[in-house]
């Protein structure tokens, strides 16, 4: 009994110590904001690069990647001090974008959009391994396959979806999208890809198993980002051009909901349970907008930092 007891204890301590937080990138004043998620509130913000757009977090949430696309640089983020650790530089940093970490937390990819090269950082020592060469132009935003054997680039300039093996980091695939195809979703299973096309004012939907186009559905101006509710039924698409953000449903394909939030809203992440959508608004407002996904309809305003932009949610240990 004394041991069931101290077990629950354990847990009970273990659940009351975590906390989760929204992180935000803001682009115009170089910092990374963390929204705690049961105020609402900006708790805190950690100095980074100039111009941070994008990041990841490890498997193990104790850091975080920022891609620094004004500075060519990635900042180590220590999450649980936080506090920058290390700043990567190297010749082959060419506005820097998109990244993910493989499934054993053991390298992160990066994609350096004007050099046409993917980056691979051995993310135990921070340290970068090697540049891949693509033939592929504006190689923008990554995500990774739910089993971690694939990584899917967008390449805004060649209108293209680049599959990589992530084992061999060859690329095995181009397939053809839209025009300035910039952001990616992937479905739970792994089976689709939304991928918005932002001069195009539409989304193209992938067939991850097949390697091709489904589909091209119209949106509003200036399609951004993309994200899957955790369940898979919904997507939502960020409009940059006219404040919104545009909810599909995945199984017909159909617009459901046009959600006004702020202005030039970016990035967009569900809430692991799927109950919240939290959307970076970049306009002069600098809020982070929450979105109830059962009303679709915005219940909170949360002011950051100027310039908004990537997005993450992190569940402190």
């Amino acid at each position: 009994m004394k041991t069931i007891l101290t077990i629950l204890l354990f847990a009970a301590n273990t659940l009351a110590q975590s906390q989760s937080y929204v992180l935000v990138l803001n682009k115009q004043s170089n910092t990374l904001s963390f929204v705690n998620t049961a105020t609402m509130k900006m708790e805190s913000t950690v100095a980074v690069g100039v111009q941070p757009h994008e990041m990841a977090i490890t498997p193990d949430r104790t850091k975080a990647y920022v891609s620094n696309v004004g500075a060519n640089t990635l900042s180590v983020i220590d999450l649980k001090n936080r506090k920058a650790t290390k700043t990567i530089t190297s010749s082959d940093f060419q506005f820097p974008h998109g990244i993910v970490f493989t499934k054993d937390a053991k390298r992160a990819l990066v994609t350096s959009e004007q050099k046409k090269k993917i980056i691979v950082i051995d993310a135990e020592r921070d340290e970068i391994i090697r540049a891949i060469d693509t033939d592929q132009g504006g190689t923008h935003m990554v995500v990774l396959s739910p089993d971690g054997r694939w990584a899917y680039f967008t390449n805004r300039d060649s209108n293209t979806v680049s599959i990589m093996d992530v084992d061999s980091t060859a690329i095995v695939a181009n397939i053809p999208a839209g025009d300035g195809v910039e952001g990616i979703a992937l479905s739970p299973d792994g089976k689709q890809i939304w991928a918005p096309n932002r001069r195009g004012n539409s989304i193209t939907t992938i067939d991850t198993e097949k390697r091709q186009a489904l589909s091209t559905i119209p949106t509003g101006p200036g399609p951004i980002r993309a994200a899957y509710s955790p369940d898979g039924k919904m997507i939502f698409i960020p409009t940059s051009g006219s404040g919104e953000v545009h909810v599909y449903e995945a199984a017909s394909r159909n617009r459901i909901k046009v959600v006004k939030v702020g202005a030039s809203p970016g990035g967009v992440i569900f809430s692991p349970d799927g109950k919240y959508a939290f959307v970076a608004c970049a306009g002069s407002s600098n809020e982070v907008h929450v979105i109830d996904s059962a009303t679709l309809t915005v219940t909170a305003k949360v002011p950051v930092e100027r310039g908004p932009d990537g997005i993450e949610y992190w569940i402190s240990r």
